[in-house]
C-alpha cells in the first residue's frame, strides 16, 4: 500500500463525489440543499489531498491543511477530511491514513493536530484510539 499526494485526476474524482462524502461524514447533516463546496474546505487551510492506493487502485484519502487556533494563536495541523471507499473499510485503511497524517504533521514541526467529527460518526472511535479528545462542542437549535 502506498500513500502519496493525489494526482489531478484523483483530486478531480474525489471532488466529483464530494457531496456523497460530505453527506456520509456529517451523518446526513449536510445534504444537497446545504452542502459546501470543496473550495470552501480547501481555501482557508491550503489543503492537500493524500491518497492511499494498492495496486494502483484508490482506496481512500485524507485532506490535510494548517490553521491557527483562535484561542491559543498556535499553528496546528488540521485533518479536513478522511474517507475510505466502502469496499475497503474494516481493513485498516483509515488507521493508515490517520497515522500518515499525524506523522506528516509531526515532521513539519506541529505539536497539535485537530479535526472535526459529527456526532454519531463511527470514525470517532478511531480518532479516540489515536489520542484525539474532545475540546469543544458545537450546539445548535432550530428556531
Amino acid at each position: 500500500m502506498l500513500i502519496r499526494k493525489a494526482t489531478k485526476e484523483e483530486t478531480d474524482y474525489i471532488q466529483s463525489i464530494g457531496s456523497q462524502v460530505q453527506q456520509e461524514a456529517t451523518m446526513g447533516y449536510v445534504n444537497e440543499t446545504n452542502k459546501i463546496t470543496d473550495y470552501d474546505l480547501n481555501a482557508p487551510y491550503q489543503g492537500i489531498y493524500y491518497v492511499l492506493t494498492h495496486q494502483q487502485r484508490l482506496q481512500g484519502w485524507v485532506l490535510l491543511g494548517e490553521t491557527r487556533g483562535p484561542y491559543t494563536n498556535d499553528y496546528s495541523g488540521v485533518i479536513l477530511e478522511l474517507y475510505v471507499l466502502p469496499q475497503f473499510r474494516k481493513y485498516g485503511a483509515g488507521r493508515m491514513l490517520m497515522e500518515f497524517a499525524l506523522d506528516h504533521f509531526k515532521h513539519r514541526g506541529f505539536n497539535r493536530v485537530q479535526l472535526n467529527v459529527f456526532a454519531g460518526n463511527p470514525a470517532r472511535r478511531l480518532y479516540e484510539k489515536l489520542g484525539f479528545r474532545e475540546v469543544a462542542s458545537l450546539m445548535e437549535t432550530k428556531i
